[in-house]
């Protein structure tokens, strides 16, 4: 088949940086990457499909007539439906009433054991697994123009707003990552239904926007491009931390991928291409960084600059901000390889980039021993869980997530 302009893994795998990048994955996570091409065509055929269920309820639910008369807020039916369950709706909302349905049946592959033994190896990292994903995966993924296309065109991570949206990203991941936190009802559950029809009415958006161009980029929030995402939350995270000394053996890795294999399945994303173990998440990988193409614009390099500046707004005063705006930019140069931190005009760290290779040794450690001690890896989970809670509360500060549309274009 033919691949999309946007969609340059063959372009990239016999170059310097395929090679690097290929034995850089088989050091770090013990694989070397062989993705099959029957996945890449899948993947290339992605960027053009959509959640349509999700795009189903987005239009039923803000441009329907019936709604409208009775008096029904859009935003408010959908939040008591996905708290309170399907059996409330009625006849006028049948694509609502599918798509939580869906999410309220377990598929027949969910394993509540493994969901469990993710979310204890999450807390056992604590906060360098947020580390991971936000210095590493949001921040690095910001190379790549053609994803952060629906940000740049709604302002969701540009200049005041970044904080805000990183912060309600940060409270959706502590969700999901709660034991329980996936059962329908619960925080997790609700924050990944109701971010699926807040993706569909951002797709509807921006395909009337005049701008938008979708055979460059493929659809907003595209299953390519979500799926990609759900990886970044997975194995760019478990890559990330074994950069800091953690360690996840094939049963804990396989957790980790089956809880967010599941989170795609309630968020609509096309989770069959998920990866289910070290093999084929190593694949995932290197598709990510050799199929996305290199080609950050001003968005990019707004959206990357907005990302490390936001940490001077965290609550406290002007020294403890200083130090976590320094802090997360140390990170940032350890985990982001030096080609992409020059092309994102990321700011170097002097003496404190030293610091993960200070804390690598003591981490090293600290992971070994929670491996041969069950008390050690129970401390090291409720401290890493208070350290990633701490996170969450200091940025909401009180603040109620409702992951709604803003309702807001930028251009």
């Amino acid at each position: 088949m033919t691949y999309p302009d946007r969609f340059v893994f063959l372009q990239q795998l016999s170059t310097w940086r395929g090679r690097k990048t290929a034995w850089g994955l088989k050091l770090l996570l013990g694989r070397y990457p062989a993705p099959s091409r029957a996945l890449l065509d899948q993947v290339a055929s992605s960027y053009h499909r959509s959640d349509e269920l999700g795009d189903r309820v987005a239009e039923e639910l803000f441009s329907n007539p019936q709604l409208r008369e009775r008096g029904i807020h859009p935003h408010q039916l959908l939040k008591k439906a996905v708290e309170e369950g399907s059996d409330i709706l009625d006849d006028t909302t049948p694509a609502l009433r599918e798509m939580l349905q869906q999410a309220e049946t377990p598929p027949l592959w969910l394993e509540q054991e493994k969901l469990t033994l993710a979310c204890e190896v999450i807390h056992r990292s604590g906060r360098f697994a947020m580390y991971a994903l936000g210095d590493f995966a949001l921040l690095g993924g910001y190379a790549n123009s053609d994803i952060i296309k629906p940000l740049a065109f709604t302002g969701a991570l540009n200049g005041n707003s970044s904080f805000d949206r990183v912060s309600e990203t940060t409270s959706f991941w502590f969700d999901v990552t709660t034991p329980g936190g996936l059962e329908p009802g619960s925080a997790g559950y609700s924050s990944a239904v109701k971010v699926r029809v807040m993706h569909a009415l951002v797709r509807q958006s921006l395909l009337k926007h005049p701008q938008w161009n979708s055979e460059q980029w493929g659809l907003p929030i595209n299953q390519g491009d979500a799926v990609a995402t759900n990886v970044a939350f997975s194995m760019m995270m478990i890559a990330g931390l074994a950069m800091l000394g953690w360690r996840l053996n094939d049963r804990e890795l396989e957790a980790v991928l089956h809880l967010w294999r599941y989170v795609a399945y309630l968020m609509g994303d096309d989770w069959t291409l998920l990866p289910v173990n070290r093999q084929q998440g190593v694949d995932w990988l290197y598709i990510i960084a050799l199929g996305s193409r290199v080609n950050p614009d001003q968005d990019c390099l707004e959206l990357a600059h907005s990302y490390l500046e936001a940490f001077r707004e965290v609550p406290g005063n002007r020294f403890y901000q200083s130090y976590v705006y320094w802090f997360h930019r140390a990170y940032a140069n350890w985990f982001i390889p030096a080609d992409i931190r020059r092309v994102l005009s990321i700011p170097k760290a002097p003496l404190l980039s030293l610091l993960p290779v200070l804390q690598f040794p003591f981490i090293r450690l600290l992971d070994v021993l929670a491996h041969r001690i069950p008390r050690v890896d129970r401390w090291l989970q409720r401290f890493g869980r208070s350290g990633q809670q701490f996170i969450v509360s200091s940025r909401l500060q009180g603040r109620d997530v409702t992951f709604a549309d803003k309702g807001t274009m930028v251009r």
